[in-house]
């Protein structure tokens, strides 16, 4: 028969101590609990709760992009940097023809088409081309689209804006223009035209940079544009604007001292709009650049 092994006692002292060890740290853990309240309780009894799966959601279909409008199709295909027509259809000449009326065209900055033509050929006339800062697509554009065109002395191109200086019959008589994309034909109505310099020493008043007015993102903004045109335009119509109207300028070079601008200004026709009543008067306290002494 084996005799039994003597009791280390060293290893019994070593497994009271691990013991008492457990039943300590057991204690400590639960000290740094959270207590459990019925919120708790709710919580774990929700988490614990047996998962029911649901049908997967389908996305909407995104709205498809507008199509090409067909007739500017073939204008697209001979230049892709086409982007719009501008035609004022009342202001003709003796023969009943549009002087305005022209392809308008985009690029990568303001200079291309200087003097280029729409077939992209030398041309001192240049052509129509819409500020690049804010590409004209199917979906966006800038909230005021500025065209730029050269006033030739044969009258073409955008010449013919200089007759809205001649008193307010003519804008009375032509004061819808018409401006289509690619892709939507659009109509606006003008609310302002004025002569600007474009250096601060042409003028008292601030330089007004109305070719940077492209996106009004807060209502300061809409106002800054929409108070100095009105400052300085030579007509005054019961046209109402407000934050939110899309509107057109139009820019050509003026004659009536070095650097000058003339720039018709135009507000985009809203949906169901009656056009037909609107009227403009003279306004005779319009500011006036320094640099120009005035007949009219």
């Amino acid at each position: 028969m084996k005799k039994a092994k003597p009791i280390n006692k060293t290893a019994l002292f070593l497994a009271a101590v691990m013991a008492i060890s457990i039943f300590t740290g057991c204690s400590k853990q639960i000290d740094e609990e959270p207590e459990v309240t019925e919120s708790t309780t709710v919580a774990t009894e929700a988490t614990t709760a047996p998962t029911t799966t649901t049908e997967a959601t389908t996305e909407p279909e995104p709205e498809p992009e507008p199509e090409m409008l067909e007739k500017y199709v073939e204008y697209y295909e001979q230049n892709n940097d086409f982007v719009g027509w501008i035609c004022i259809p009342t202001l003709t000449n003796s023969s009943g023809d549009p002087y305005i009326d022209y392809p308008v065209v985009q690029a990568d900055d303001n200079s291309e088409y200087l003097n280029l033509s729409f077939e992209r050929e030398y041309s001192s006339a240049g052509c129509i081309y819409a500020d690049y800062k804010v590409p004209i697509t199917a979906t966006s554009h800038a909230d005021n689209i500025t065209l730029y065109g050269h006033s030739m002395a044969n009258g073409t191109y955008f010449r013919r804006l200089l007759d809205y200086k001649n008193g307010v019959d003519v804008v009375q008589d032509n004061y819808v223009i018409n401006f289509d994309t690619l892709w939507e034909e659009n109509q606006y109505v003008i609310v302002a035209c004025f002569l600007i310099g474009i250096y601060e020493w042409q003028d008292s008043e601030p330089l007004f940079e109305y070719y940077k007015c492209r996106t009004f993102d807060t209502e300061e903004d809409y106002n800054y544009f929409y108070e100095n045109i009105m400052l300085r335009t030579y007509y005054t119509s019961n046209i109402e604007c407000e934050y939110g109207d899309e509107f057109l300028t139009l820019s050509t070079c003026a004659y009536d001292f070095d650097d000058s601008r003339w720039v018709v200004v135009a507000r985009k026709v809203r949906d169901g709009e009656d056009i037909s009543g609107y009227t403009y008067e003279k306004n005779s306290s319009r500011h006036k650049p320094d640099s120009v002494s005035y007949n009219y």
